[in-house]
């Protein structure tokens, strides 16, 4: 299925502007993206890439001022080297957990389960959210991303790996709450997640990621 003009266009525009960085961030988000979007179904694939990068691109200030770091201590997420930092997807361990795959016994309204205050360490980007459960039972969801309201948002139509792209990126700053409410439409495991990425530490993004 060929993309929409569109999203090509996206795409190319992504591209130029991540080739404007230096070589080693350069590096490192293009091999975090491309590692990332590997599961993507394909006809996806390409608009998830542009969005990455713009998102990743668009935070890197942030990420830099919160962490106090600099482009030259940016590193791939397959090398990690104390004193640099780098970025890596959103694991369920960022959010104290070892997956993100829960058992609703109850149905309505419910506290989404990776509900927390960010690591004083890590700057996250949300970009979207993925459900690959094969009988996904998270309908919606709405509430607050750091500072950023979340209106009522659809989710119930994902398919395996597809993302429901949100309509621009949520940055958070660390020591930022994550306060969302689902509506969950039957009882059984669900995969609500979050997808996008987060710029940490490498000697923590060791700790968290298969990569290292």
């Amino acid at each position: 299925m060929a993309l929409p003009l569109r999203y090509v266009d996206e795409l190319k525009l992504a591209e130029q502007a991540l080739s404007q960085l230096p070589e080693e961030p350069q590096k490192a988000i293009s091999e975090f993206v491309t590692m990332v979007t590997a599961s993507i179904p394909e006809d996806q694939r390409d608009l998830i890439k542009a969005r990455l990068v713009t998102a990743a691109i668009g935070a890197l200030p942030t990420a830099q001022r919160e962490l106090k770091v600099t482009l030259d201590q940016f590193i791939r997420p397959t090398k990690m080297v104390s004193g640099k930092f780098t970025v890596v997807e959103l694991r369920p361990e960022l959010f104290g957990l070892t997956t993100f795959r829960h058992e609703w016994t109850a149905t309505g309204e419910q506290n989404c389960p990776w509900n927390v205050t960010t690591d004083e360490r890590v700057v996250m980007v949300i970009v979207g959210f993925q459900n690959p459960e094969p009988s996904p039972k998270t309908r919606y969801v709405y509430g607050k991303i750091g500072v950023d309201d979340l209106p009522i948002y659809y989710v119930g139509d994902l398919e395996g790996f597809r993302v429901k792209v949100l309509p621009q990126p949520y940055v958070l700053k660390p020591r930022s709450s994550i306060e969302l409410k689902l509506y969950v439409e039957a009882t059984g495991y669900d995969e609500f997640r979050p997808f996008g990425l987060a710029f940490l530490p490498a000697d923590l993004a060791a700790k968290l990621t298969p990569f290292a």
